[in-house]
């Protein structure tokens, strides 16, 4: 079986691909070579960025390099069924790849980018990994839903570096030479259904959750994830994708007394589209929990803002992307700066800050590969990258053993807008654990 899968503290990828909508998306940010911040000023404030990162010292070869340029390669689905899909990821890494670049580039030479569109189609997808593989210095901030396709080619290619923004198949996790700069392996993280079970420990013995069928393992995942510490499911209904009246499913879950609703595998049109019609059955949950709807998009589609007020919590394992975290966050205002730069109406979402961290991982692993930088010493040393946040950008993780993070940032709708709750002020929260599963219980 293939799976679609999305990472469960930040579920949008199943959703926003199978509905056809745009997408979504405590280690304190510190500089990776102990140089102090710059700042930029933003509406009148002084706020922090990233020093410039550590210079690659070694000797730099392999394919895509040349005396001034080295090239990457990166694979999105952009046109196909849902016209710009990922388009969040190849700004994510433009934007990164302006910021290197205006730090000297790499070992003095200027990054430039390969974007292949895969159109949703295996066949394009598996023959730009071909070409990849004899023309770019590495594949980086790979989003598609063909992820599958890659595989045979990068067994053919053990060379051939890979690190992807989001793998969609987790099957991928098992092949050497691909890597992820936020892996999720099949499971979830616990700490943020923890902490919501502290504050709402009545409301998690009553829990609902909804799931798109396209997304039927993620669901699963989610599932057995809170299971595992204590939550109590009532209700769970599969969904069909593309829903958008929800009414039914509020009128069984009202008469059966559900007071937390669980969304995480779907995405923010269907939380907006929950709430509003919840609103007009008179049916008032205690909690929607949903990371997809921490998305830019949320109150616009819901009109009234107020719907979300005290309702809606996201546990993200990334800094607050859309921006509450950039006075504080020196990694946040630096994406937020170059994401423009990047493209013009770009907007900030999931997809652009993982494919930012796959390149930022690129990087780490060739400023520690020694005196010879090639693809080689670069997957050589990847498995020693056991602790990775992207400057701050993400949670505490283990890419090199492509283990999940357990860290989040809390946010909860207050007053028409989304606030930070927990940890409060900086960093994250990882009092809790990742919780695994195998392929078995969720293919079931």
């Amino acid at each position: 079986m293939r799976f679609k899968r999305q990472r469960v503290a930040t579920a949008c990828l199943a959703g926003v691909a199978m509905l056809g909508i745009t997408a979504c998306g405590s280690s304190k940010s510190t500089s990776s070579n102990g140089n102090s911040n710059s700042t930029t000023t933003v509406n009148g404030a002084t706020l922090p960025t990233l020093p410039a990162p550590d210079k690659v010292t070694g000797t730099l070869s392999g394919p895509g390099v040349t005396a001034s340029t080295i090239t990457i390669g990166q694979i999105t689905t952009i046109s196909g069924p849902v016209p710009g899909l990922f388009q969040g990821a190849n700004d994510g890494l433009d934007a990164w790849v302006d910021w290197i670049n205006d730090n000297g580039g790499i070992d003095g030479r200027q990054v430039k980018v390969d974007h292949v569109d895969d159109a949703f189609n295996c066949t394009t997808y598996t023959n730009a990994m071909k070409h990849f593989a004899t023309s770019v210095f590495a594949v980086v901030g790979n989003l598609t839903l063909e992820d599958t396709c890659g595989k045979s080619v990068l067994a053919a290619n053990p060379n051939l570096v890979d690190i992807q923004a989001l793998s969609l198949d987790p099957t991928l996790y098992s092949v050497p030479n691909a890597y992820s700069g936020a892996p999720q392996p099949p499971g979830g993280i616990t700490t943020g259904l923890q902490y919501m079970k502290q504050k709402f420990p009545t409301a998690v013995t009553k829990a609902g959750e909804l799931v798109g069928q396209a997304a039927a393992a993620n669901g699963k995942e989610e599932l057995l994830t809170a299971e595992s510490v204590g939550y109590h499911y009532i209700y769970v209904q599969d969904i069909p994708d593309l829903t958008t009246n929800f009414t039914s499913y509020i009128l069984k879950m009202k008469s059966q007394g559900v007071q937390f609703v669980d969304m995480t595998s779907l995405a923010v049109t269907s939380a907006a589209n929950f709430l509003q019609q919840a609103a007009q059955q008179n049916y008032h949950p205690k909690v929607l929990y949903s990371a997809s709807a921490y998305d830019a998009q949320l109150f616009k589609l819901l009109g009234k803002a107020s719907l979300a007020n005290n309702v809606v919590w996201s546990a993200l394992p990334d800094a607050l992307y859309l921006g509450q975290d950039r006075a504080s966050n020196p990694a946040v205002n630096t994406f937020l700066n170059y994401l423009p730069k990047a493209r013009a109406n770009a907007t900030s979402d999931l997809f652009a800050v993982e494919a930012w961290s796959a390149a930022d991982l690129m990087l780490t692993a060739m400023q520690k590969a020694g005196s010879s930088i090639t693809p080689q010493t670069v997957l050589s040393t990847l498995p020693s990258i056991t602790s990775y946040n992207a400057g701050g950008l993400v949670g505490q993780n283990d890419p090199g053993q492509k283990q999940g993070t357990h860290c989040v940032v809390i946010a909860n709708v207050q007053n028409g807008q989304w606030v930070r709750v927990d940890p409060t002020g900086t960093g994250f929260d990882c009092s809790g654990t990742y919780h695994s599963v195998s392929l078995s219980q969720i293919s079931s």
